[in-house]
């Protein structure tokens, strides 16, 4: 019996030395293999233990031994081929995750969204926007109030415990400061509307930077010193405005950028009890809008 349990051991130990590679071919289906292995390998080493202490072929010992030795094969092998199998790996969860709009000036309102992906199922979300604040939302708001940029993590945990990463960059720019125009204006002699020649610089200068900036409107407002009615001065500023917007026009800047308006007297930039003073309010001023 002690050859034979030798026997069957060494034949377990076969088997369970080719476990490995057993199953990488058979899969779930190993230990049955290996058992089967294990018998055959018990039957033929009982049968030989046999022969070993009898010294005969006396048949019945054979098939005693052989079964003896095939049945505790069988168990050995699918025994050790269990111990041997390798542990199953459980995939990690993955993670897909955006924000919108993932850019513009602050503060910057962006909508996250976080989809888990996992045969185990999806426990929790945890988010990290970048700026020292969290959440536990899967599809969580949040407004970033200062430029930079930043990668917004999501964190998905399954039900295995295991965890996937995502990520959303977000840039966050700082307004461009709006560029500063200056269009300076032009003054009249007194109780005339016609643009004088050393004016005319002042005003193409004017045209210069309109064309740069498209984008710009201009109010061009007439004014006139303090001689004179109120309703000689009201139509007189406005006849200087016109007759800038007019000179404007004529050089190249479209009509709809620029109204004309008149003041009169009003809002002087200067005492009207002075030769100098109302020289300085008969005035037309070109204000960006």
């Amino acid at each position: 019996m002690k050859r034979v349990m030798a026997l069957v051991s060494v034949g377990a130990l076969a088997v369970s030395s080719g476990c490995a590679s057993l199953h990488e071919t058979f899969g779930n289906a190993t230990p049955v293999v290996c058992a089967v292995a294990g018998g055959v390998l018990g039957a033929v080493g009982g049968g030989v233990a046999s022969n070993w202490h009898h010294g005969d072929d006396d048949r019945d010992n054979l098939r005693e031994a052989a079964a003896i030795g095939g049945g505790v094969g069988a168990v050995g092998g699918a025994l050790l081929c269990a111990l041997t199998a390798p542990e199953e790996v459980k995939a990690a969860p993955t993670a897909r995750c955006t924000g919108t709009p993932s850019s513009g000036a602050p503060p910057l309102t962006v909508d996250f969204r976080s989809v888990g992906t996992s045969d185990a199922g999806i426990k929790s979300y945890s988010w990290d926007f970048g700026d020292g604040t969290k959440s536990t939302e899967q599809n969580p708001k949040h407004t970033y109030t200062t430029a930079g940029n930043y990668n917004a993590t999501c964190t998905v945990t399954d039900n295995n415990n295991l965890t996937g990463t995502g990520s959303a960059p977000i840039s966050v720019a700082a307004a461009a400061a709006k560029k500063q125009i200056v269009l300076r204006g032009i003054n009249f002699d007194f109780d005339k509307s016609n643009i004088k020649p050393e004016a005319e610089p002042v005003l193409d200068a004017a045209v210069d930077v309109l064309k740069e900036n498209p984008g710009v409107n201009v109010r061009v407002a007439g004014y006139t010193d303090g001689i004179g009615t109120d309703a000689y001065n009201q139509g007189l500023s406005e006849r200087r405005a016109n007759a800038v917007k007019n000179y404007l026009v004529a050089h190249g800047i479209e009509a709809s950028r620029l109204t004309a308006v008149g003041f009169g007297k009003a809002d002087p930039v200067a005492s009207n009890a002075t030769k100098d003073g109302r020289a300085q309010n008969r005035r037309v001023t070109l204000d960006v809008q």
